[in-house]
């Protein structure tokens, strides 16, 4: 699980600030690796539902900007083919962390696993994704 280096951290999120939903919704990508990446989501009031709490819709955009960093690198780019969510918690912090590790990358598909947290630590939802090669190996 090799870390990019900071200039390396800074090309993947230039090219994802290509990523207008992402953007828009405050993910931010702290972090990078070969196989992993960890990025953020301040939660603003635009990010609630009606009973105060995270909405589900915001915390999968971050699992997939998550998943995406870690699926596309240059030369090697993927779509979802699928994404499966499981909400297990809901919290009324101000900062969602998600966690993304590739379990495989084979030729044609990838399996990713995001973990999604709050600061404290609290778990929210674990999500999925099987990615599609656009340009197989």
């Amino acid at each position: 699980m090799a870390k990019l280096s900071e200039q390396e951290l800074e090309e993947v999120r230039k090219f994802f600030s290509g990523d207008k939903y992402a953007v828009m919704s405050g993910c931010h990508i702290d972090e990078a690796g070969d196989d992993y990446s960890v990025c953020s989501m301040k939660i603003t009031e635009n990010h609630r539902n009606a009973f105060g709490g995270v909405m589900g819709g915001a915390m999968v955009t971050l699992a997939d900007l998550a998943a995406a960093v870690i699926s596309n690198r240059p030369g090697n780019y993927t779509t979802a083919n699928s994404m499966n969510t499981t909400f297990v918690g809901n919290t009324k912090d101000d900062l969602i962390i998600a966690t993304a590790k590739q379990l495989k990358d084979g030729r044609s598909t990838n399996y990713v696993q995001v973990e999604i947290k709050d600061s404290k630590g609290k778990q929210l939802a674990y999500v999925t994704v099987l990615g599609f090669h656009l340009n197989q190996k």
